[in-house]
C-alpha cells in the first residue's frame, strides 16, 4: 500500500515528472468541479459563487487523492455522488433563485408532482442549467477514467480513506449540529453548499417525516401605497450581539455611546426598545428581512411575501448587503434580490488589518443608484469581544480588558470596549450617508438579538432570556428641505422587529397586512427556526414587557392563558447618562442630557 503511494506521487523514481503530473491532474480536475457555478453565472445572475481559498484547497486535496487511489469503481462513485447534488443544486439556482437546503430536498421527494409540472412548464428558460452542470462533469468522468489508465496510476487504500474521512466529516457533524449549521452561503461554492445540506438531510431528515407541521396561518398579502415622502435612501444597521441595555444612550452608567449621545443631544435620534424577532443570527435576520411575526409560519418565509429586499427592488431602490460576516448569512434573507452583496470572503485580508472599520473604506467605492437600500451587518459587538478593536489604539480600551481583572470582569470590559469601538462606526456611517447623498435618508439601527454578559453565569446568545431579547431601535434621518414631513418611529415604547419592518415597509409605499397579528402580542423565537422551535409569546403592558413561559411550535395555541417567566422594563432611552470621564464607573450619579 504504501508503495503504491510514494509512486504515485513521484517519491521513487522520476520524481519531479510524476509529482508534477499528479498536482496538475489535481489543478484540472478541481477546476473543473467548480466549473458549474461560472459556466452557471454566464446566463444567469442568480449564482453568486465566489472562490474561497481554503474550500478551493481541500477540493484539490480530494481531487489529488481521487487520483492517487488509482481505483476508478470509487472515483465514479464519488462523482456519481457530487453530480447527483450538483444537478438538482444547479438546477434550483436556476429556478428559484437562491441554493438547496436540507428542507427544500426533503420537498424534492415529497412534492414530486409539482416539481414536474413546474419542470415542464419552465423548461425552455432554465435548460442552458443541463449544460453548466453537464459539461465539467462529463469531462471529471472522462478525464479520470481515461488518465488513471493511461498513466498506469498504481492503487492505494490511503488516499481513499482521505476522501472519505474529508466527506465523512460533514454527516459526522450534522449529528450533534442544528441545521442552521449547515444552511448554505449564497456566495459559497455550490459544490460546497451540497455537501452541506445534504449531509445534514441523509442524517437528519431522510426517511421521516417533517419535523414540525407548522401553524395554519393566514397568508400575508403587501399593497402598493402612495407614501407622502419616500426617503431616498434607506440604510439599516444590524450589527450582531447588542445589547440595548449596555449602551450610554439607553442609560447605561458607562458613556459607551458617545457618538450616538451627542446625536441625541442635538436632538437628531429617536430611540425606543426594540424586541428582537430570535436569539441567533441565522434565524433573526430572515425573520427580520421577511418581516414575519409568528412562530412557525414557514409559508410567510418561503414566498418572500414582504421581503423588504424584493419590495425595495420593485420600489426602485437598488439593494445592497454589506456585511463582515460569512456570506451564509445571507441565507433566508433573499439574496436573489440583493443587487451588491459584499462579504467577509471578499476582503478577508482588509478585515483582519482593518476590522469592521473596514466597511468604511467599502462605501466609499460602491456604485450608487438614485436611491438605496443598504443593509449593513457587522460583528463588532459579537465575542470574542475585544477582537473588534484590537488593531486599535489603546483609545477603545477604556475599561480594563487584560489579566489584571477577573474573567468576568474582563469579559464584560471587553463588551463595553467593543461598544465603543461599534459607535464610532455607527456615527461615521450617518456622517458618510449626510455628506455624500443628496434627497432624504432613514437610517436605522437595531441588532439581530442581545447578549449575555455573566448574569445568572450566563454567556453569549441563543437563550430565551430578556438579555438576549433586548434590542436597540435607533433612527436618524436627513431631509434636504427643512420643511419636509418628519418621519416617526411608532409611537411606542417597545417596538418589535416586526413591527419595525412593517414600518419600514410603509416608508417605502407598502402595506403589510397580516390576519394573525395581535394587537400588544409580540414573538420571541428559538434558533431552530425549520425546526420545531421553542418560543415565547410577548405581552404588552404599559411600561413592561411581560414573556410567557416558552412552548413549542408543535404545541401553538394563539389564545392560550399567559404564564409569566418574566418581564422587561423599558429603558429611558436619553434620559439619563453616568459619566465616567475617568474610565471607571460612578455608581449611582446621573447626569442629565436632555
Amino acid at each position: 500500500m504504501f508503495p503504491a503511494f510514494t509512486a504515485n506521487f513521484g517519491l521513487s523514481g522520476p520524481s519531479l515528472r510524476r509529482t508534477g503530473l499528479m498536482v496538475g491532474l489535481a489543478i484540472l480536475t478541481t477546476i473543473l468541479l467548480l466549473a458549474d457555478d461560472f459556466l452557471q453565472q454566464l446566463y444567469t445572475a442568480n449564482n453568486r459563487a465566489e472562490l474561497e481559498l481554503s474550500y478551493v484547497f481541500v477540493l484539490w486535496v480530494i481531487s489529488l487523492c481521487l487520483w492517487l487511489c488509482g481505483r476508478p469503481w470509487f472515483v465514479n462513485l464519488i462523482l456519481a455522488l457530487f453530480a447527483f447534488m450538483q444537478l438538482l443544486q444547479i438546477s434550483h439556482i436556476s429556478y428559484i433563485g437562491d441554493p438547496l437546503t436540507a428542507i427544500d430536498i426533503s420537498k424534492l421527494f415529497s412534492e414530486r408532482h409539482e416539481i414536474g409540472v413546474a419542470i415542464n412548464s419552465t423548461f425552455k428558460d432554465h435548460w442552458p442549467a443541463l449544460l453548466a452542470w453537464g459539461i465539467p462533469y462529463a469531462f471529471l468522468f472522462g478525464v479520470y477514467n481515461w488518465g488513471i489508465r493511461h498513466f498506469r496510476i498504481q492503487r492505494s487504500w490511503i488516499p481513499l480513506i482521505i476522501v472519505v474521512l474529508i466527506l465523512g466529516s460533514k454527516p459526522n457533524r450534522a449529528i450533534t449540529r442544528d441545521m442552521l449549521a449547515f444552511m448554505p452561503g449564497a456566495a459559497r461554492s455550490s459544490l460546497h453548499n451540497s455537501i452541506n445540506v445534504f449531509s445534514y438531510y441523509a442524517v437528519r431528515m431522510m426517511g421521516r417525516d417533517k419535523t414540525v407541521e407548522g401553524p395554519d396561518y393566514a397568508p400575508y398579502t403587501i399593497s402598493r401605497t402612495e407614501p407622502v415622502d419616500p426617503p431616498e435612501n434607506i440604510w439599516i444597521l444590524m450589527p450582531d450581539s447588542v445589547r440595548s441595555d449596555r449602551l450610554g444612550i439607553g442609560g447605561y452608567h458607562r458613556d459607551t455611546t458617545p457618538h450616538l449621545s451627542a446625536l441625541w443631544a442635538r436632538g437628531e435620534l429617536q430611540a425606543a426598545q426594540g424586541i428582537a424577532a430570535s436569539v441567533a443570527t441565522g434565524s433573526s435576520l430572515p425573520l427580520f428581512m421577511n418581516v414575519i411575526a409568528e412562530p412557525g409560519n414557514f409559508q410567510a418565509l418561503e414566498d418572500r411575501t414582504a421581503n423588504m429586499f424584493r419590495l425595495a427592488q420593485e420600489a426602485g431602490y437598488k439593494t445592497f448587503w454589506i456585511s463582515t460576516q460569512e456570506s451564509k448569512m445571507m441565507n433566508g434573507i433573499g439574496s436573489r434580490y440583493i443587487d451588491v452583496h459584499i462579504t467577509e470572503e471578499d476582503n478577508p485580508i482588509d478585515l483582519n488589518m482593518k476590522g469592521d472599520k473596514a466597511v468604511l473604506d467599502w462605501l466609499k467605492t460602491q456604485t450608487w443608484g438614485e436611491r438605496n437600500f443598504v443593509v449593513i451587518n457587522l460583528r463588532s459587538t459579537h465575542s470574542p469581544y475585544e477582537e473588534a478593536y484590537a488593531a486599535e489604539d489603546e483609545d477603545f480600551a477604556r475599561w480594563p480588558d487584560g489579566a489584571e481583572v477577573d474573567y468576568d470582569t474582563r469579559m464584560s470590559n471587553a463588551y463595553d470596549n467593543a461598544v465603543v469601538y461599534l459607535d464610532e462606526i455607527l456615527a461615521s456611517s450617518i456622517e458618510f450617508l449626510s455628506d455624500n447623498f443628496d434627497g432624504d435618508h432613514l437610517w436605522l439601527f437595531t441588532s439581530d438579538h442581545g447578549q449575555e454578559l455573566g448574569e445568572d453565569k450566563l454567556w453569549g446568545h441563543n437563550r430565551l432570556t430578556a438579555n438576549v431579547a433586548g434590542v436597540p431601535i435607533v433612527m436618524h434621518q436627513k431631509h434636504d428641505d427643512d420643511s419636509a414631513i418628519r418621519y416617526r418611529l411608532p409611537d411606542a415604547q417597545f417596538i418589535s422587529h416586526y413591527e419595525i419592518g412593517q414600518w419600514l415597509l410603509g416608508t417605502m409605499g407598502y402595506e403589510l397586512d397580516n390576519p394573525n397579528q395581535q394587537q400588544s402580542v409580540h414573538y420571541f423565537q428559538g434558533e431552530k427556526l425549520h425546526e420545531d422551535n421553542l418560543y415565547m409569546r410577548v405581552v404588552e403592558n404599559e411600561n413592561s414587557l411581560v414573556f410567557c413561559r416558552p412552548t413549542l411550535v408543535s404545541r401553538h395555541a394563539r389564545n392560550e392563558a399567559c404564564r409569566p417567566d418574566f418581564t422587561m422594563q423599558a429603558l429611558p432611552w436619553g434620559d439619563i447618562r453616568l459619566v465616567d470621564s475617568d474610565r471607571t464607573a460612578i455608581e449611582g450619579k446621573k447626569v442629565l442630557i436632555r
